[in-house]
């Protein structure tokens, strides 16, 4: 079974629309514009019946220590270059660690670092926080996905509801992973959330 996370959750109404999905992800400690307070991350994570993933671009172990203290979540998402020392200073928490690759023909992969991990998510490279929001080249990202076998691929990046039944089709993620894609004037649209994850389980068969 393909795992869904959709991404950007910032209200309780987002938390209901969303409730189906297997993780849903608050962006904390970062400069994106879905950015939460963390006592905001706090409260809807608290009411969160699903896994719960804080993804953030903070790279001081202290900062990260204490939100995990604070927050609680089941996966801690570095958005941010793979460093094996922060990893390995946050591997004892006891919080499942995601790590970033970009989805690029010169992706290099520490062993170290991959190690560390519990899975990796595979976006398109961007500049900006949370991704382009298109799509990048399947055929690499299978490859890419071969390559870190057995670790859990997450693969992100351009993900909707007309075309997560292909991407999943050729990649074969452990988990897509959504956030724009499922939004209508940047909320979360439960249309389309229902068609994004009724596209998965059409995958699967289920």
């Amino acid at each position: 079974m393909t795992a869904v996370k959709i991404c950007g959750i910032r209200t309780s109404a987002d938390l209901e629309t969303c409730r189906q999905a297997d993780y849903l992800g608050f962006v904390v400690l970062s400069d994106s514009p879905r950015n939460l307070e963390l006592s905001t991350a706090q409260d809807l994570m608290s009411c969160c019946g699903n896994l719960r993933v804080a993804v953030t671009t903070e790279r001081r172990p202290r900062e990260l220590e204490k939100m995990v203290m604070d927050l609680e979540p089941d996966v801690l998402q570095l958005h941010s270059p793979l460093d094996r020392k922060l990893l390995s200073s946050l591997s004892g928490m006891g919080v499942h660690l995601w790590g970033m690759l970009p989805a690029t023909k010169d992706v290099s992969l520490d062993a170290g670092c991959v190690s560390e991990c519990q899975a990796l998510v595979l976006d398109t490279p961007s500049e900006r926080f949370g991704g382009s929001g298109k799509v990048h080249d399947w055929d690499l990202s299978r490859r890419i996905n071969d390559m870190i076998s057995p670790l859990p691929l997450v693969l992100a990046g351009g993900l909707r509801p007309d075309n997560v039944h292909e991407a999943i089709t050729k990649v074969v993620p452990f988990a897509v992973d959504v956030s724009s894609g499922v939004e209508e004037d940047g909320k979360k649209d439960r249309q389309k959330v229902d068609g994004f994850i009724t596209s998965v389980k059409r995958v699967d068969g289920s």
